[in-house]
């Protein structure tokens, strides 16, 4: 069921409206250097298109990625996920899918405002550790997400 690697797992989604959220799963180099800097360049690659984002990366993949900045997909659907979201807090609904809490981050694109949010994922609400604003040409400001410290 799941295309595990011995990884650092994120939910990569965008927000709707009606107060929710849904992603799908990246199972490999999820932190913010990683990942959070891959997503950053697709945006920028696109030329800003938030929407074209969406589609190709998240409602395109529904079956999750091994790794999106390789652009290898899972071999099996794991789902999608989803969740709450109100402009600053963010909840995950494992009714929705029950390896929510697998993942350690979650990478929320809130296209009205144009951000990108990035959340360590745990069963409570949760505010954001870094957050990018991405201008009309799909540059963030600031250029990257904070760095995670790892204890060790």
């Amino acid at each position: 069921m799941y295309c595990h690697l011995v990884s650092t797992r994120a939910i990569v989604a965008y927000t709707s409206p009606d107060g929710t959220w849904k992603g799908v799963w990246n199972d490999g180099n999820s932190e913010p250097q990683q990942l959070g800097k891959v997503l950053l360049r697709r945006i920028a690659s696109m030329k800003g298109d938030l929407d074209r984002f969406v589609e190709q990366f998240i409602d395109g993949c529904p079956e999750g990625w091994i790794a999106l900045d390789k652009a290898e997909r899972c071999a099996d659907p794991i789902g999608v996920f989803g969740g709450r979201f109100d402009g600053i807090v963010a909840t995950c609904d494992p009714a929705v899918n029950a390896l929510c809490f697998d993942a350690q981050y979650l990478y929320l694109l809130h296209r009205p405002k144009r951000r990108l949010f990035v959340f360590n994922i745990a069963n409570r609400d949760m505010r954001p550790f870094g957050m990018v604003t991405l201008d009309e040409a799909g540059k963030a400001k600031p250029p990257k997400f904070p760095a995670v410290e790892h204890e060790d």
